[in-house]
């Protein structure tokens, strides 16, 4: 077998793994928009817990708290994705939290606990958002 041809099908066997561990789920039925919003939100969500923005903090986590939601009813429907939904779960405890911390002032922890929530959209986007949308 030549050079060229090991290559290629060491990549096709690569690109064959990819495709078989992400979920083959068609988008089609999702809320692009409200992706959308959801992305421009949580980029201004801990600036302005930062800024100590507590009402434009608590318009961010409502529309985060809806996104969760959402999200874990979609992939609930779907069926096949336990850890979609236990993502989206989590991601809505943490806006609880942000929420109790932002009702006490308590900001510090109030951000810290908005990173954990951008890394937990993260974490479902790198399993399910699909390829080309990235």
């Amino acid at each position: 077998m030549s050079g060229r041809a090991k290559v290629l099908l060491i990549g096709f066997s690569l690109l064959a793994s990819v495709a078989s561990a992400a979920p083959g789920f068609d988008y089609k039925d999702y809320d692009d928009e409200l992706m959308r919003d959801l992305e421009k939100t949580i980029k201004y969500f801990e600036p302005d817990i930062t800024a100590q923005n507590a009402d434009a903090a608590r318009e961010d986590a409502a529309v985060l708290a809806d996104g969760f939601r959402y999200t874990e009813d979609y992939f609930n429907k779907k069926g096949g994705a336990q850890d979609a939904v236990e993502i989206s779960r989590k991601g809505s405890k943490l806006i609880s939290q942000i929420n109790d911390y932002i009702g006490k002032s308590d900001f510090d922890q109030a951000a810290a606990a908005a990173r954990d929530a951008t890394a937990v959209c993260k974490s479902c986007h790198d399993i399910y958002k699909p390829r080309l949308a990235r």
